[in-house]
């Protein structure tokens, strides 16, 4: 029996995930393919009416996903496979990287009921956050919350407005990624904090960064690359993909130790 989950891009629906006997497939819809203005998910994935195998399909959707003891511990609080990138795109696939998010057939995309339908936090929430990303990655399993990153440190989309920090509800964009203290590295705060600012010192034009505290608790707030403010509180989504995605290099062999080339998971933009 298949499993199947809708793919929308933006506020279009472009695709279908499947997964079949343990094998993902995508294919993109045919009211989508027909339209003057469609663009391809992936550089990997490019516009065509024939489905794509699981050896195609795996690295764009995969390359979505928290990697390590995040996945790991995200699987464990649903119940599922750490190995199953359908299960969790179907429990944490609604705020990703880019444009894409996932739903099952039939559900309608989320629309915020306010323009800014937002949990803001206050300190004490926040410190609370910053206790149970250890245990829970990406809040998995909230209410109203589905959030993913690739990657293995802890991190978590939020929105911030300069001076509150909030949890982004009913398919509303975040604005910022929060990075809390790695547990072996107490000072990694403040050591990515100062790289981000020397980065910008030489014009290197990095993704703007700030260090704050709550409570004597570091963490560093980067603005998101792939969210646009058309206007205050009204953020919209960029698409975009890294190397790996548009090479079709799966996430276990993204890194340079197994062999992948030193560029590859830099970020190449695809906005639409």
């Amino acid at each position: 029996m298949a499993h199947e989950l809708e793919v929308w891009l933006f506020a279009d629906r472009v695709g279908t995930l499947a997964l079949v006997d343990g094998r993902l497939s995508f294919c993109y819809a045919s009211g989508w393919l027909s339209r003057p203005d469609a663009v391809a998910l992936s550089v990997s994935l490019p516009l065509q009416a024939e489905p794509f195998d699981d050896h195609k399909t795996r690295p764009f959707f995969a390359g979505l996903l928290p990697e390590g003891q995040m996945r790991r511990l995200i699987a464990q609080q649903f119940q599922v496979s750490g190995q199953n990138d359908f299960a969790l795109l179907e429990h944490i696939g609604g705020e990703c990287a880019g444009a894409v998010t996932f739903l099952e057939p039939g559900q309608p995309l989320p629309v915020p009921t306010r323009n800014d339908d937002v949990q803001w936090l206050n300190d004490k929430e926040v410190v609370a956050i910053l206790d149970e990303l250890p245990r829970r990655p990406m809040l998995a399993g909230k209410d109203g919350l589905r959030l993913s990153l690739a990657g293995a440190q802890d991190k978590l989309p939020v929105v911030f407005d300069g001076a509150r920090i909030g949890l982004p509800l009913n398919g509303t964009p975040s604005s910022h990624i929060l990075k809390p203290a790695i547990h072996a590295a107490p000072d990694s705060v403040i050591n990515e904090g100062f790289c981000m600012a020397l980065a910008e010192a030489m014009h290197l034009k990095p993704a703007k960064s700030k260090v704050h505290a709550v409570s004597d608790r570091p963490f560093l707030l980067v603005e998101r690359y792939d969210r646009i403010a058309d206007a205050p509180e009204q953020r919209q989504r960029l698409h975009q993909e890294d190397f790996c995605q548009a090479l079709g290099v799966a996430p276990e062999m993204k890194y340079q130790n197994e062999g992948a080339p030193i560029w590859c998971y830099a970020l190449i933009w695809c906005a639409v």
